[in-house]
């Protein structure tokens, strides 16, 4: 049996009530005194600033020892503390399992350091509520059947939602057992000694364990994606219901990484249907692509564009953990989300006039540069309420245009090759709007080629123009809400966003990886 780490999140394990803590932040001027004394005068200089705020701020909403969850339950990620207009003072599934992913990367950096002991007792603390919330009967349904798993959030405290809220959301238990098979590698790395076949059935009985699929987190999680994975559930934004690329792409990895995780277990019957679900899901993933459109969709049949910041986030968060060996489909660096992404940064650069600058005109479409993005064209929500006018950017949607870009240029770096294809072409031509490089669809470049450089060199500076906007529209202590202005610019929404400050972050650890 594979070398796999025990958890002491268990549910008879010692629960840990130390807070977690990081050195104190640094006193800014408060938003009023913003000019006068801004929080950085560079963007490096800013980064490396935001990036321990925005650490802090995110820790501020997860239990215990977050000073804005003082009574939520231990493990919860709360949305947001606001409590009215809007109310985000629960614990989706999706959100927590997004932000818990990010400290499962900032764990692996180093598993040794009391950062990452402090991480560990959290991440442990998360998925003992995470099994509590799996057996939680709520609207949805209930855990003899796993339906009860398509619910998308719960109270703070761990009780279940009861109220009217658009059931199911299918996203959530896919990202759940990505953030733990996380975990769970990282936790081995450092610690393989602690595992030994004689102990699995001690250690794993109410995590994962072969013989006991309907009493582990994993394993429950991976069973409801892998038979539910076609049947349709409202999207990331919680408004429509069909099939969506973003729930796809997410569910796609969790069983690709599931299969293997089975097999190291010895549980070859899951492995095989996981792997063979996969699959079928992969070859499903191509009916996302709208060649009318000359863009992905992120919901089948729908009325809208399909053009949406789920289709990037679908991408980031579908992509294959660092030590697989499967292979991506519509990786962040693939022409077809890098179309994608051109599409909807020429939407947004329109439609906002918070993105107006001297260089965006009419004569200059093709231009590719950084601006907030929102959500999707046809968005209305204004982070209060519907607003026919139309909504706003969002920082979390902004900051992952750069770290698809960060990501891109890494690619090209290690690989050592660009191919420009006609699907491509367009993107590319964007990219260097302006450079007198020749460029031209089928061929390959090289570490040879000065059309190479140029093109890694724009996608870092590109990102790091998505990011200045980040800059530009958090207030000077370095909070980030949900969205920003769409005419002033000035942030509205939910507060302090869980989800805003961690796709800054995962952004900063694709940007360190390119720089």
């Amino acid at each position: 049996m594979a070398l796999l780490i025990p958890f002491v999140f268990l549910a008879y394990a010692v629960l840990f009530a130390t807070a977690f803590s990081i050195p104190p932040i640094r006193n800014f001027a408060s938003a009023s005194d913003a000019q006068q004394k801004p929080l950085q005068d560079t963007l490096d200089s800013w980064i490396e600033e935001e990036e321990r705020i925005a650490l802090d701020k995110l820790l501020a909403n997860v239990a215990p020892g977050g000073r804005n969850v003082e009574n939520a339950a231990k493990g919860s990620v709360i949305a947001s503390p606001s409590t009215d207009r809007p109310n985000y003072f629960y614990q989706w599934v999706r959100d927590a399992g997004i932000t818990m992913g990010s400290l499962v990367d900032i764990y692996a950096d180093d598993p040794s350091s009391k950062l990452a002991a402090d991480l560990s007792n959290i991440l442990d603390d998360y998925a003992e509520l995470q099994y509590h919330l799996q057996h939680t009967h709520n609207p949805s349904g209930s855990f003899d059947d796993l339906s009860g798993l398509g619910e998308p959030k719960f109270e703070a405290d761990g009780s279940p939602f009861v109220g009217s809220w658009g059931r199911p959301q299918r996203d959530g238990p896919a990202l759940r057992a990505l953030t733990l098979m996380s975990y769970l590698r990282a936790y081995n790395t450092s610690h393989p000694s602690l595992w030994t076949s004689d102990s699995a059935e001690d250690w794993y009985m109410p995590f994962y364990h072969a013989s006991m699929p309907a009493n582990s987190i994993i394993k429950a999680d991976l069973e409801y994606v892998s038979h539910s994975w076609n049947q349709s559930g409202f999207d990331l934004w919680e408004e429509i219901e069909g099939l969506h690329f973003f729930t796809a792409m997410v569910q796609m990895r969790a069983l690709r990484e599931g299969a293997d995780l089975a097999r190291a277990f010895e549980d070859y019957g899951a492995a095989d249907w996981y792997a063979e679900q996969a699959e079928t899901l992969q070859n499903f993933m191509q009916r996302f692509w709208a060649g009318n459109k000359g863009h992905l969709i992120e919901t089948l049949g729908s009325s809208r564009t399909g053009l949406d910041c789920g289709l990037l986030l679908g991408s980031l968060h579908g992509y294959p953990s660092p030590d697989s060996e499967h292979l991506p489909v519509y990786a962040p660096h693939s022409d077809e989300v890098l179309i994608s992404l051109l599409a909807l940064v020429q939407d947004q650069r329109a439609r906002f006039p918070i993105n107006s600058s001297p260089s965006s005109s009419d004569d200059d479409e093709a231009v590719l540069e950084g601006v907030g993005l929102g959500r999707y064209p046809e968005d209305v929500y204004d982070g209060y309420g519907n607003d026919a006018r139309g909504g706003n950017p969002w920082f979390l949607c902004t900051s992952s245009a750069a770290e698809i870009l960060y990501r891109t240029a890494s690619h090209l770096s290690s690989s050592q090759n660009l191919t420009i294809s006609a699907l491509g072409l367009p993107f590319y031509d964007a990219l260097l709007s302006g450079s007198s490089l020749d460029r031209e669809a089928g061929r390959n470049y090289g570490p040879n080629d000065a059309l190479y450089h140029s093109v890694i060199e724009r996608l870092k500076s590109l990102g790091d123009e998505f990011l200045d906007v980040v800059k530009t529209h958090a207030d000077a202590e370095g909070s980030l809400s949900e969205q920003f202005d769409r005419v002033t610019g000035f942030m509205r929404g939910a507060h302090d966003l869980t989800w805003s400050y961690g796709a800054f972050l995962q952004a900063v650890r694709a940007r360190k990886s390119a720089l």
